[in-house]
């Protein structure tokens, strides 16, 4: 047929049926004889037909497509459950479309070009919608799901991880390894996530604290990475007797850093010298070279959470707003 566009016309006229029931033929309709389905889908794929998606979204006005926001992908948690979380939408029948925040600034934009779109639902990975673009949103009936970001949005789902429970976790073992100067690593300015686990680790100190048994300090670092943790690491571990004995990281990819600091630049034995703690449980804190001690969050489990949640709610259910939490559990390896 030479550079023409192939349509459904086409596939309707060389078929001898009608437009309509090649649209149920390509959609597996169950009400369409197999017998006519496979000769139509044989003569579609002769001819070169596909179906147009971005016609059929605007005609339903909603697509198979899931807006997934996100800033960058050098976390590497983050990449681990935009990986789980690909492929669990794709299980589900849908196509992920992701789009890039990381400057705040855009957010707003780009929450605003997925409606465009006509997306089925949304994932927010990163950064906090406004009240506005939730009412955009909650006027078009598309659900939004928020992953381990602080706050409500009117109509949206929330799901954390138990970063509570990980912030107790963390206290309890290095209490019980007889840990006096302990400390929590965050990023400067802090996240959401990573304030919850640093509240909650110190208030599973207070009463050892206010007995003066131990000591504990905030510490921060100039970035929530490796370089971060390792900036850190050479600035509050060379203290001799005064340095903190245990480490709570707000998140793994900091506390690698800071070990790598601490046995090679400053020659401290882990866990004997200083004990750390990370959060995540990303591929490299399981690897041989850290064996990292820290508080695991799934992200494939997570992944499945999320999907589940819009997959629901895209169907209609009444579920209401609601904070789910994913469980964490302490991983003992040899950093602590």
């Amino acid at each position: 047929m030479g550079s023409h566009v192939v349509t459904s016309a086409d596939v309707a006229h060389a078929a001898g049926v009608s437009r309509s029931t090649v649209s149920r033929c390509m959609a597996d309709d169950p009400r369409i004889s197999e017998a006519t389905r496979e000769r139509v889908q044989t003569i579609a794929a002769e001819l070169g037909y596909h179906v147009n998606k971005i016609a059929s979204s605007m005609n339903r006005r909603k697509s198979d497509l899931i807006g997934l926001v996100t800033s960058g992908l050098s976390d590497p948690f983050r990449i681990e459950f935009l990986d789980c979380l690909i492929g669990e939408i794709q299980q589900s029948g849908y196509r992920p479309l992701v789009i890039d925040v990381s400057d705040p600034a855009q957010m707003g934009r780009s929450m605003l070009n997925l409606l465009q779109y006509q997306v089925a639902g949304v994932v927010v990975t990163s950064g906090s919608p406004s009240p506005e673009i939730g009412t955009h949103y909650l006027r078009r009936n598309v659900p939004v799901v928020l992953v381990n970001r602080a706050g409500r949005l009117e109509g949206a789902d929330v799901i954390n991880c138990d970063n509570v429970l990980g912030g107790q976790l963390a206290a309890d073992h290095f209490l019980a390894a007889g840990k006096k100067r302990l400390a929590f690593l965050n990023v400067r300015g802090g996240t959401y996530s990573g304030n919850v686990r640093g509240e909650s680790f110190v208030s599973r100190l207070a009463p050892r604290l206010a007995n003066g048994d131990i000591s504990f300090r905030t510490l921060v670092c100039d970035s929530a990475d490796y370089d971060g943790g390792f900036a850190a690491g050479l600035k509050y571990l060379d203290g001799g007797e005064a340095a903190p004995d245990a480490i709570f990281c707000a998140k793994d990819h900091i506390a690698l850093g800071l070990l790598d600091a601490a046995r090679f630049e400053l020659g401290l034995k882990v866990p004997d010298d200083v004990s750390v703690i990370g959060f995540d449980d990303i591929v490299a804190a399981r690897q041989g070279a850290y064996q990292l001690t820290t508080i695991r969050q799934s992200p494939r489990s997570l992944a499945k959470m999320t999907v589940d949640r819009l997959h629901r709610r895209v169907g209609g259910e009444s579920l209401g707003d609601e904070r789910l939490v994913l469980p964490v559990d302490l991983v003992v390896r040899k950093t602590a």
